[in-house]
């Protein structure tokens, strides 16, 4: 199962692409979830933590159901919570510190 987040950036798109490991022998399933930042101000602590709340809340539902609408075990929504916020991490820094250092 691949999960995948979109921010919108301050001038463009940033992407997020968060793989999951899903069970094995497994098809890989994908969603794609849109995660607006365009009324954050991302130069303030409030507005990073908004930011990671909402990238957060959207992971935990894409997660949750599989491609065919099924709840996915508990095991694979946690691993795919795990591994989507693992990869988001380093994209959502840059994103943050592109609006308060320039970038």
């Amino acid at each position: 199962m691949i999960k995948t987040i979109f921010i919108p950036a301050l001038a463009g798109l940033a992407v997020l692409a968060a793989p999951t490991a899903a069970l094995a022998n497994t098809a890989q399933d994908t969603v794609t979830v849109r995660v607006s930042a365009a009324d954050l101000d991302l130069t303030s602590d409030a507005g990073a933590a908004e930011l990671q709340k909402r990238i957060r809340a959207a992971t935990f539902k894409a997660c949750l159901y599989d491609a065919k609408g099924q709840v996915t075990p508990a095991d694979v929504q946690f691993s795919c919570v795990r591994e989507s916020s693992k990869e988001a991490r380093p994209q959502v820094a840059q994103k943050i510190a592109s609006a308060r250092f320039g970038g």
